[in-house]
């Protein structure tokens, strides 16, 4: 069995993980989950992404995608803000940040459009792709970005204060060594989120289109988005 494919229960016809019946007899073919419990979810993504990002498919209440999408853009905006300070460009504020967050919003419902087109060509209109399960799967999927910013923008801020946010000096001046090391871990978390977005493209494709060129496509996007309303 393919390894984004789940086998039915009553008749053992392969489908795509994402699809909530069975395109040959009609059965339901995703497992009862009424909610997603917030801090096994998080556990689950950094242990077992595939495993989680499924259950987060599957569960009928995709409970939290919203904040944990709105905390995630955050700290994204926020390390685009703190680069731009360190080229002497610092204009971050909460209302830029908000239309950030609106386009975001707009930018991902529309690649979720974009999917459920190449779905239906590369399969059949059987295999039904639901948008509010691409928006919930790939919200989760940003979590390497909610974690950078609970534990290292909090260690961040705890070594460079206020100079984080006024460059005068810059923090690359006052303790270089921490922020080339804080530097490093920032792409740490940007190349371990390109992973998980590209597993999120993975199982809605199957392996028959280049998951990393969308996942590396839609976050680019993002910062670049960032980089404009700033």
């Amino acid at each position: 069995m393919a390894e984004y494919l789940s086998s039915c229960s009553r008749c053992g016809c392969e489908n795509p993980i994402h699809q909530s019946v069975c395109k040959k007899c009609g059965s339901i073919t995703r497992d009862r989950i009424p909610n997603i419990d917030f801090w096994k979810i998080i556990g689950r993504i950094i242990e077992s992404p595939k495993s989680a990002f499924i259950e987060i498919i599957h569960a009928e209440q995709k409970n939290y995608a919203s904040f944990v999408l709105t905390a995630s853009l955050f700290k994204i905006f926020l390390l685009v803000s703190l680069v731009s300070g360190v080229l002497g460009r610092n204009s971050f504020s909460l209302l830029s940040y908000a239309y950030f967050l609106l386009i975001c919003l707009l930018v991902i419902v529309i690649m979720g459009f974009i999917i459920k087109k190449v779905v239906l060509k590369e399969k059949k209109k059987e295999q039904v792709f639901r948008i509010k399960d691409f928006f919930a799967v790939f919200s989760y999927s940003l979590v390497p970005q909610l974690i950078g910013l609970i534990i290292l923008f909090a260690l961040e801020f705890i070594v460079f204060g206020e100079q984080m946010f006024t460059f005068n000096p810059s923090p690359f001046l006052i303790k270089k060594n921490f922020a080339y090391l804080f530097l490093a871990l920032e792409l740490g978390i940007i190349v371990w989120n390109i992973f998980m977005t590209k597993m999120v493209f993975s199982i809605f494709f199957n392996k028959k289109l280049p998951p990393y060129i969308f996942s590396i496509i839609i976050l680019s996007v993002i910062y670049f988005l960032a980089i404009i309303f700033l």
